[in-house]
């Protein structure tokens, strides 16, 4: 049994996605000499974008996201003429329903900016009055949303109030120490659709177990440069990557007893996506890497099967977000008597 890949793709306006909000959980372990009162997350934000081949504009309004895994966020907390200790980026988790802080704040003026996930390597530092903020050996596909702050507000346990791009100021309160943030994407997502030949999904069930996506790259660093402004201006003035290595692999989906795309393709479709660099040298350097299970209408496991597939040239810019439509479909049919004979192929609609 083949599985081929065909050639129609389609781009979604993408709508923000990322983050949520909870108030902070004081249990969490302090790690500071006792001074100051911990620097706590109220809710945290993404613009809304949209996005086609041609441009990428922000729109009016954020929208917030609630977590469904643990999520970490790396947050700078640099007071007024930072000694060197300060340019280490501090913890912030969500899990469990709520925000877990790790950072303590005392009474002083502040500039805080961050990135996620956490456990990426990073540096800043802060020259002219622009940030430089470096993400370094990021893997160049990685099934995380890798996103870096744009605008940070005073908050209240609550949230809400308007949060605006480029603020990055902070003052430290003893009493109300609750922040808001605003995030943007670093890379570009994709994600796939996949549905069934109508006459093909009469005769077989397809049970979808694992997606890779695989590059000629294997880690990317990025260096963001940030104006502070006080308009709600996109603070962000520039990016470069650069890309090192042979290959790198992401799964990004896998279920061991298999997802029936002949029912449940949307499942897969919401619920799962990767991400890569937006450089030239990887949007036309992707594969997908399907395994998955043949099973006749009796429910008898024909055999398992997994299709190597290069991803046409998605030309990607950073913040878009890809579908790719995906057909199972029979090169040819035979009687459902033999079912060695049976041959499915998979084609980009």
């Amino acid at each position: 049994m083949k599985y081929i890949i065909g050639r129609n793709v389609w781009l979604l306006a993408v709508s923000c996605c990322l983050l949520a909000a909870c108030s902070s959980d004081q249990s969490e372990t302090r790690t500071d000499n006792g001074n100051g009162s911990l620097l706590q997350v109220a809710a945290a934000y993404t613009a809304n974008y949209q996005t086609n081949n041609q441009m990428r504009a922000v729109t009016e309004g954020y929208s917030e996201y609630n977590p469904t895994n643990d999520l970490a966020i790396g947050l700078f907390v640099l007071p007024e003429n930072p000694q060197s200790e300060d340019f280490v980026a501090k913890l912030i988790r969500y899990n469990n329903g709520a925000w877990h802080s790790q950072i303590m704040v005392e009474t002083l003026d502040y500039t805080i900016c961050g990135y996620m996930p956490k456990s990426i390597a990073s540096s800043i530092s802060i020259s002219g009055g622009n940030i430089l903020l470096t993400l370094s050996d990021i893997p160049a596909v990685i099934a995380e949303d890798v996103c870096f702050v744009t605008g940070i507000k005073d908050g209240t346990k609550d949230g809400g109030g308007d949060l605006l791009q480029g603020n990055f100021t902070y003052v430290g309160d003893e009493d109300n120490n609750y922040i808001c943030l605003l995030m943007d994407h670093l890379f570009t997502s994709v994600k796939f659709n996949f549905s069934v030949d109508e006459e093909y999904s009469a005769l077989r069930t397809i049970k979808l177990k694992s997606m890779q996506l695989q590059t000629t790259k294997e880690s990317v660093t990025a260096t963001i440069t940030l104006t502070p402004n006080p308009t709600g201006t996109d603070p962000v003035t520039d990016i470069t990557y650069s890309s090192l290595g042979s290959t790198s692999t992401a799964t990004f989906f896998e279920n061991t007893a298999g997802i029936d795309i002949n029912t449940d393709a949307a499942i897969i479709r919401d619920k799962y996506f990767c991400c890569f660099a937006p450089t030239p040298d990887l949007s036309n350097n992707l594969t997908l890497i399907s395994t998955y299970d043949v099973y006749d209408r009796n429910g008898n496991k024909i055999r398992e099967c997994t299709a190597t597939n290069k991803l046409p040239n998605l030309g990607a810019v950073r913040g878009e977000s890809w579908t790719i439509n995906l057909k199972v479909a029979p090169t040819y049919l035979y009687q459902l008597s033999d079912p060695d004979l049976d041959n499915p192929t998979i084609t980009i609609n």
